[in-house]
């Protein structure tokens, strides 16, 4: 049983095994859960995040995992109940799934042009051949050029739909290429909105083996909100750098009569910077530490499962060529007695 609310920190995670987090939330807090795989067999598992499963005035432990073993028997899921369930994968980076985006809109719309119908008034091709549309009567003419006219518009219509559903898809690969090269290294974040106060839990479980995993929650009304930049409660290293920047602005140059105004302000934009870069870098260097180790471990199971493959492809080709000189022998041996 494990209260967090602090700065990350390691836990082992055997296979099958869950480890949890309680959190007792306040109505309308918000709370981040953050997780990374670091070690293991295969870096994957499955983070779970939900509540309230007991309510705000348990206090004893007993009372605590009471509660929770009632929830997870009966599954008495409370009216403003969340439940989040994620499957982490650190083992296989990020690919590139918009990559077909314009091949697949031309598929598209030349889908639109195609007309498998049979019938002479549901092909457009009658109106490109003078014979077959001579032979027509006028009504039917006018039925054939009513439904051109008809199906034009709608593939018109579904044509348009379809470059705006290209447009979307392009922006959102825009903005998945962006973030490609960011997104490793850093952790698997879930952010909840507490619509009930009472005690939520947030587990890390082995699913595909034995893991270490760094975890982390955190807690909106002791960190200053969310941020808006990542829709997640604010980092311990960007709150402290909100506290101070906080002090800085408290301070005046009033405080300071040697100081000239003009200069008391300078110095405080530019030690707000200093603090930005430095969390910055140190941000940065965190997460290229991470995806170093994170592409060590893979290029090692990569490794691992190569060295099988290789096992097990020679050993079936020494087990073909077994074969094939036991059934060479067997027709040799056959043939002699034939022969005779």
């Amino acid at each position: 049983l494990s209260f967090a609310s602090s700065i990350p920190f390691q836990v082992t995670v055997e296979n099958r095994a869950t480890e949890c987090f309680y959190e007792k939330l306040e109505q309308n807090n918000y709370a981040t859960f953050s997780a990374l795989i670091i070690d293991g067999d295969q870096l994957m598992g499955t983070m779970l995040f939900e509540g309230p499963f007991a309510k705000p005035d348990v206090e004893s432990t007993s009372s605590l995992m009471r509660a929770e073993f009632e929830y997870t028997k009966k599954r008495n899921r409370w009216t403003q109940h969340t439940s989040h369930i994620i499957d982490v994968d650190f083992e296989h980076l990020s690919l590139d799934e918009y990559a077909d985006i314009e091949d697949e809109f031309e598929d598209m719309v030349e889908e639109l042009y195609w007309d498998d119908d049979d019938s002479v008034l549901d092909d457009d091709s009658v109106l490109d051949d003078d014979s077959a549309y001579v032979d027509l009567t006028e009504e039917d003419k006018k039925k054939l050029e009513d439904k051109k006219q008809r199906k034009h518009k709608e593939q018109s219509i579904q044509i348009h739909k379809l470059k705006q559903e290209r447009d979307e898809a392009l922006q959102a690969r825009a903005k998945h290429l962006s973030k490609k090269i960011k997104d490793e290294g850093e952790p698997v974040q879930k952010t909840i909105h507490a619509q009930a106060g009472g005690w939520y839990r947030a587990c890390m479980r082995g699913s595909y083996g034995k893991i270490t995993v760094e975890l982390e929650l955190r807690i909106s009304k002791e960190l200053l909100g969310v941020d808006p930049e990542t829709d997640h409660v604010y980092t311990y290293e960007k709150f402290e750098e909100l506290k101070e920047q906080r002090l800085l602005d408290e301070d005046t140059a009033e405080d300071e009569p040697s100081i000239k105004a003009e200069d008391f302000e300078k110095t405080r934009n530019q030690m707000r910077e200093l603090r930005r870069v430095l969390n910055q870098i140190s941000t940065l260097q965190s997460t290229a530490r991470h995806r170093m180790n994170q592409h060590g471990k893979i290029s090692e199971h990569s490794n691992s499962r190569m060295k099988w493959d290789s096992v097990f492809v020679t050993a079936l080709f020494i087990g073909i060529t077994l074969l094939q000189i036991y059934t060479i022998q067997k027709w040799f041996a056959r043939t002699s007695i034939l022969g005779r």
